[in-house]
């Protein structure tokens, strides 16, 4: 099966969870209103698949926040979950956990395992991913790589009141997370390059 092809039968299985961009699938987003960079590559929003899926079921898995297809030459199956740091660096004062706590705490590994179980199981197919080609993204609201100090300072000004340490320390909890728990191919990315990255 290829990565259309799986990405075709969930759509067709839960039409109502395709959406036109990722941002429609942060509930930030949704809730205070979507920044000039809203993207424009469809997904199907995961977490409304599982809900549908087991609903007045018990135990319910976790889910990554998105699936979708890449547009380069080779297709591949993407596992995307955003995590927004922005919102966490602006209310630093009144959080509970470190940012090394609050990225151990993202379950990433679970949620594409999960994820993983819930397509196989849609498709009866338990090979589905022996010969598919998968990348999973963590998808996050503050650059991910520094571009000059221009670029820092307009971010810190965005972020209102804080640190290049708090800034630097959120990216580097994140980076390690991913890497400790994922061992397919990966990439931590800002929101604003998920359309251009899908193009591999």
């Amino acid at each position: 099966m290829t990565s259309q092809q799986l990405y075709d039968i969930i759509k067709e299985s839960y039409p109502q969870s395709e959406v036109a961009s990722v941002c429609y699938t942060n509930k930030d987003c949704l809730r205070e209103g979507f920044c000039i960079d809203k993207q424009t590559h469809n997904v199907i929003d995961f977490d409304s698949v599982k809900d549908m899926r087991y609903r007045g079921k018990a135990p319910t898995p976790s889910s990554v926040d998105a699936v979708c297809v890449s547009t380069g030459e080779t297709q591949t199956f993407c596992f995307v979950e955003l995590k927004g740091w922005r919102r966490y660096i602006y209310n630093l004062k009144h959080q509970k956990y470190s940012p090394e706590r609050t990225a151990e705490d993202y379950n990433l590994a679970g949620k594409l395992s999960d994820s993983q179980r819930i397509c196989i199981e849609l498709t009866e197919d338990s090979d589905l991913f022996a010969e598919m080609s998968v990348f999973f993204l963590l998808v996050t609201d503050i650059e991910v790589e520094t571009r000059g100090i221009d670029a820092l300072h307009t971010m810190l000004n965005q972020l209102g009141q804080t640190s290049t340490y708090w800034y630097s320390e959120c990216l580097r909890q994140a980076h390690k997370s991913l890497d400790a728990t994922i061992y397919i191919n990966k990439a931590y990315i800002t929101c604003r390059e998920f359309d251009r990255f899908l193009n591999f």
